[in-house]
C-alpha cells in the first residue's frame, strides 16, 4: 500500500477566523485536541508512515506544534511562501514524495475511508486519479 500522504493545511480559515483567529484551521481545538491530531492518528493507522503537510497562513503554529514526528509518522513540511491555492499546494508538495504516489487528505475535513480499498480501486480501475467522496 501507497505509504505516503499529502495533508493540506495551508489555508487561510477565514469561515472559522472568528473562532480561532489565532490559529490554522487544522489546529482548531476538538475535545481538547487540535483537529489535526485526529488526522494524524487515522493516517498512521491506515499504514501512513511519511506525511508531508502543505502549510502556509500561521505554518510555524503546526511546525512548533508537531516537529518532525507524529507517532510513528515521519512529517515534512512543504512550505507556501505565497498561497498557492490547493492545486498549488499539492504540486509543490508533491515535489517531495519518495516515491510516484500518496493520498492526498484535506487538513481541515474528515470522513472515515479505507485507504487500503480506495488504492485498490484505484488499481483496479487504471485511473489516473481516484477521489473518495460522501454525501452530506
Amino acid at each position: 500500500m501507497t505509504q505516503e500522504a499529502i495533508v493540506l493545511a495551508g489555508g487561510f480559515g477565514t469561515r472559522l477566523k472568528s473562532v480561532v483567529a489565532d490559529l490554522p484551521k487544522p489546529m482548531a481545538p476538538v475535545a481538547g485536541s487540535p483537529f489535526l491530531d485526529y488526522i494524524l492518528r487515522w493516517l498512521e493507522q491506515q499504514g501512513v508512515t511519511r506525511v508531508i503537510l502543505a502549510v502556509g497562513h500561521l505554518r510555524e503554529v503546526i511546525i512548533n506544534h508537531y516537529g518532525k514526528q507524529s507517532g510513528n509518522m515521519q512529517l515534512i513540511y512543504s512550505e507556501e511562501e505565497e498561497p498557492l491555492g490547493t492545486g498549488g499546494g499539492i504540486r509543490q508538495a508533491c515535489n517531495l514524495l519518495h516515491g510516484s504516489r500518496a493520498f492526498v487528505i484535506n487538513g481541515d475535513t474528515f470522513f472515515d475511508v479505507s485507504l487500503a480499498s480506495l488504492e485498490e480501486l484505484h488499481q483496479q480501475t487504471g485511473a489516473a486519479l481516484t477521489l473518495a467522496l460522501k454525501p452530506m
